[in-house]
């Protein structure tokens, strides 16, 4: 077999896509004012001067000219200059999976390391006489999620290595505007409840605040900062990356049939669409019975939150445009947008959104308002960012852990999985709700811990992940 075919994929892989992706987290470029923005067209590679046996001879490093089509853009114009940048001389794979550097072959060794995944872990608790547990929600690249278990048997969070907060908070910071709200999803917990007793006046917007606040140190901003805050630093993908492997762990892990299995139906198992049966209530899932909701999951999933309330999105006050015929794929503005410094209406409400209509906004940026500039003018097309608006979908299902000696069933436990569509490289709010969920299944004895040192729980870093990383 060939033993670096391995390395010499990976290098390929980054000649050809890590590099395209790496210029896209950059791209465009804009200058301080805003006037010019510089976008990544596509790149290219110069044939190397010296052949492998060449550099070897003379000393030097067996390299190609990366260039880079780049267009530079006049935002108030409008006008475009094109032109091929060298970018960088970058070292090429030799066959055999080296790299010669001033005359040296040199190799590049694979690290293993710790996959992206969501963890959990049981401690044995000597006061208390029993297992607490802790939790990590792990990105390859972005903040980490902390669950745990304080000294006063109070459920915290962390964001980000912050400073914690009771975990009931935590699930308010999400959007939960009142403890009946979070009861209706995440079902009745005694040891969530020791917590909402404490913090009788907390809702979503406090939440984000104090969330905020800990992660800044004290500092306190109004609740639309601290919101952007935390979409940004949880939701952003260029600040956070699961990695293709992050998903399928993360997917694998929070699937609600995996913990469902050997334990009983708490209800009907309905089609919607036919009211036909498909396992009754009671019955024990066994592997047969798991494979069957497999087959039929998609009516497990439930809307927690719409596009309006899903913290991943823009709130209302953000959203400048509207669809009039939900139809159709046309945009209006929602209200005037003016010049601020005239107060001229530069275009009126109810206005299709086309590109004349972007292109006058470009030509007055340095007169609108913040918020008006980064809607229309941002980094994603406004008719992008409409179609990736969506709302919260968890899988929900409702299980008994136990049976007495008379065949009764009892310990009613709700479990939530993610949404196991979901192919996004970052976390989503459905995979945060789904880890709160597992994590408080522990204390149900419903899930198992993982071993993190397990060789199941690493992965290997090759050279095309190591370059693009660098």
């Amino acid at each position: 077999p060939n033993l670096i075919e391995i390395q010499n994929q990976s290098f390929d892989w980054f000649l050809k896509h890590g590099i395209k992706e790496l210029l896209q987290d950059f791209c465009p470029i804009e200058s301080y004012n805003g006037d010019l923005k510089i976008h990544f067209d596509d790149y290219f590679l110069a044939p190397p001067k010296y052949s492998i046996e060449e550099t070897k001879i003379k000393d030097i490093s067996y390299v190609s000219q990366l260039f880079v089509k780049t267009t530079l853009e006049n935002v108030l114009t409008g006008k475009t200059k094109q032109s091929n940048i060298l970018l960088t001389e970058l070292p090429l794979m030799t066959p055999t999976g080296t790299f010669v550097i001033n005359g040296t072959e040199r190799v590049v060794v694979s690290q293993i390391v710790r996959s992206a995944s969501v963890y959990f872990a049981g401690n044995f608790d000597s006061k208390l006489n029993r297992t607490t547990y802790s939790g990590q929600v792990i990105p390859s690249r972005g903040a980490w999620i902390e669950y745990e278990e304080g000294s006063k048997e109070i459920l915290y969070a962390k964001l980000d290595r912050s400073k914690k907060i009771p975990l009931s908070n935590f699930i308010y910071a999400l959007g939960f505007d009142s403890k009946e709200a979070i009861e209706n999803v995440f079902g009745k917990s005694a040891i969530l409840d020791s917590v909402f007793d404490k913090e009788t006046d907390m809702d979503s917007d406090n939440a984000l605040v104090e969330l905020y606040s800990k992660i800044r140190q004290g500092e306190k901003v109004p609740v639309d900062t601290a919101r952007d805050f935390i979409r940004t630093r949880l939701f952003d993908q260029k600040k956070y990356d699961l990695a293709k492997v992050g998903r399928y762990k993360f997917n694998k892990k929070l699937d609600v049939l995996t913990r469902a299995e050997n334990t009983y139906l708490a209800c009907d198992f309905v089609n919607p669409e036919t009211q036909e049966i498909i396992i009754a209530q009671d019955e024990l899932l066994t592997k047969e019975k798991i494979a069957i909701l497999k087959q039929n999951r998609h009516f497990l999933l439930q809307e927690i939150f719409d596009a309006k309330h899903n913290l991943e999105n823009e709130t209302d006050e953000e959203i400048l445009a509207y669809k009039k015929d939900p139809q159709k794929n046309e945009l209006f503005t929602k209200t005037n947008i003016i010049n601020s410094r005239t107060g001229e209406v530069l275009v009126a409400k109810d206005t299709l959104v086309n590109d004349d209509i972007i292109n006058h906004l470009r030509h007055n940026i340095h007169t609108l308002d913040e918020k008006v500039s980064k809607f229309f003018l941002g980094t994603k097309d406004i008719y992008q960012k409409e179609a990736y608006r969506q709302g919260v979908f968890n899988e929900i299902l409702e299980v008994y852990t136990s049976k007495d000696e008379s065949g009764k069933l009892y310990h009613k436990v709700k479990l939530i999985g993610n949404d196991r569509r979901e192919t996004k490289k970052h976390i989503t709010l459905s995979d945060v709700i789904a880890s709160i969920n597992y994590y408080l299944n522990l204390y149900e004895n419903v899930g198992t811990v993982d071993d993190i040192d397990h060789l199941g729980n690493r992965r290997l870093r090759l050279i095309g992940e190591l370059l693009k990383n660098q």
